[in-house]
């Protein structure tokens, strides 16, 4: 028996047991990615998730409603070296399943990602679900292979990008100009507060994602995205930049704080489709650069997909700089 067997055969597979793993899981994902999560978080996001699994089938027998599965990895010792989960919440397209797993650096290559994926597809086709998805950093040597090997397909690139604001030359040439003679008009949210801006805001986003490269499937609905895009915690209304014509909504940018001091990020841009091409994208993008240095942030941070070239051309015009991403996959499955 070679050595990746029997480094294997010694690790076990059990159910993820809250509150007591959320610290154990919280350090085995920052082992790969520094300050990227906390035992907190991870418990504040459970308080968003049913406690019982709900799962049906829609009208055309095709999966649907909420479930999940977590795992960790144990040698041993009773250390937890890895995680795997499937999950499908009720707004995800039917038939999808997502999934993520991670394996500590010093037990990479011996069978653990194996078992972990093997324990999310196999609760997904128990299931019927038809696609599985998950991403993987482009920054792990071999991630993509790893994955491509066991059946899935790349998806989408996407990676992060990086504005020193500190070398930003402020003496830009007024990006809104050619958007502002076409009749479009600049404001922020908390300048148009209220349930039908907020619905506005909501059917802007919803079309918009429809043919972003970034976005697979669609938007949950209102009150989930409300909390997902307008968290008091980590955005204000004044950070929400939106281009009018009229009193249509047409484009869209927004600031969100990060846990790194002086550092802010970029959540989303979109345009509606038959307005592009008039400068809307950079005139958002602008202002919220413009917010960012009033707010005494010293990085702006954002994230594009690799194909989406309009977008690219951007970001790359105020200087932004690609950093770390990750890979969109993709696998089909029976169901």
């Amino acid at each position: 028996m070679n050595e990746t067997n029997n480094i294997a055969s010694i690790v076990r597979l059990r159910d993820m047991k809250v509150p007591n793993d959320y610290p154990h899981v919280a350090v085995l994902f920052n082992t790969i990615e520094p300050d990227s999560i906390t035992a907190q978080s991870l418990e504040e996001e459970d308080l968003h998730v049913p406690v019982t699994s709900n799962l049906t089938r829609n009208e055309h027998g095709i999966l649907a409603g909420f479930g999940r599965t977590r795992v960790v990895a144990e040698n041993e010792e009773g250390a937890i070296i890895g995680y795997g989960a499937a999950f499908r919440a009720p707004w995800t397209d039917p038939g999808q399943v997502g999934s993520t797993f991670c394996v500590h650096p010093d037990y990479r290559r011996q069978g653990i990602g194996n078992m972990l994926l093997a324990h999310i597809e196999n609760w997904a086709n128990e299931r019927q679900a038809s696609m599985l998805l998950s991403t993987v950093h482009d920054w792990i040597d071999d991630s993509l292979p790893f994955v491509t090997k066991r059946g899935f397909q790349l998806d989408a690139h996407v990676f992060d990008l990086l504005l020193d604001l500190r070398s930003y030359d402020h003496v830009q040439k007024d990006t809104a100009e050619q958007a502002k003679r076409s009749g479009i008009r600049f404001t922020t949210f908390a300048e148009v507060h209220g349930e039908d801006s907020e619905q506005k805001l909501y059917e802007l986003c919803v079309e918009t994602a429809k043919d972003n490269p970034g976005q697979f499937g669609s938007l949950p609905p209102l009150e989930q995205w409300r909390n997902e895009f307008l968290p008091n915690d980590i955005s204000r209304d004044d950070w929400i930049f939106i281009a009018l014509d009229g009193d249509r909504f047409v484009g869209v940018t927004q600031l969100f704080t990060t846990d790194e001091a002086g550092v802010l990020y970029t959540n989303y841009t979109g345009v509606q489709m038959e307005y592009r091409g008039r400068g809307i994208a950079k005139a958002l993008k602008q202002l919220s650069i413009e917010c960012a240095l009033k707010e005494g942030a010293h990085t702006l941070t954002t994230d594009a997909e690799e194909s989406n070239a309009p977008m690219q051309a951007i970001n790359r015009s105020f200087g932004f700089l690609p950093g770390k991403g990750h890979y969109r996959i993709l696998k089909q499955l029976k169901g």
